[in-house]
């Protein structure tokens, strides 16, 4: 059964919203803030979130920064409620098409080691003979990951090596999500999860 996280403030709002995704055949946990989510999704694997509007804009910055990465790496949806009336934000689907395309999606949770900022100079390259490069740096980084500002387009999927501008040492990793630059509000760049075996 495909299970899903809502992230709503509000009880009746909650319920709502599960209300319609076990109508389509799926499982929802309810959680009443970004805060809570990120307990969630480190100990139960899931297929999707859906976030209440309301809910998600009232957030602290705080909780804003260390939700929007593991957001992203799941399918996600906005929505807003008015009485029992949930309708979806910005997607162009129902709420029930987004529980069904959920269900393509391996359920999974995220890690539980610390993101720590750290400012890290990389080159950067989509092949491991580095025959073109890429100079960046990290923003943060954990344990199997980090987050490096790169204005380049990428693919979620896409390998990519790393290695450091002062000694010979290669790391692989593979594109977890990308900010496209041109956001003011957000910095361009990839996450890359670690591929500790392929390190050279």
């Amino acid at each position: 059964m495909t299970t899903v996280v809502v992230v709503a403030k509000s009880e009746k709002t909650r319920r709502s919203i599960v209300k319609i995704v076990e109508m389509e055949g799926g499982s929802a946990l309810g959680v009443a803030s970004l805060a809570e989510l990120l307990t969630v999704l480190e100990e139960t694997p899931v297929s999707g979130i859906i976030l209440d509007l309301i809910t998600s804009t009232k957030a602290s910055a705080q909780e804003k920064l260390e939700t929007n990465e593991p957001i992203q790496l799941y399918p996600n949806i906005k929505v807003k409620v008015i009485e029992d009336q949930v309708n979806t934000l910005g997607k162009g689907m129902t709420l029930g098409q987004f529980v069904h395309d959920c269900q393509a999606f391996k359920p999974r949770s995220i890690r539980k080691s610390i993101r720590r900022e750290r400012h890290i100079a990389f080159f950067l390259s989509r092949d491991n003979s580095f025959s073109a490069i890429e100079k960046v740096v990290t923003l943060n980084i954990s344990d199997g990951g980090c987050f490096i500002c790169s204005t380049s387009d990428w693919q979620v999927g896409e390998r990519v090596w790393l290695r450091f501008i002062d000694n010979d040492c290669v790391m692989s990793g593979v594109v977890v999500w990308w900010q496209p630059w041109g956001n003011n509000k957000k910095m361009p760049g990839i996450g890359i999860r670690f591929d500790f075996d392929e390190i050279a």
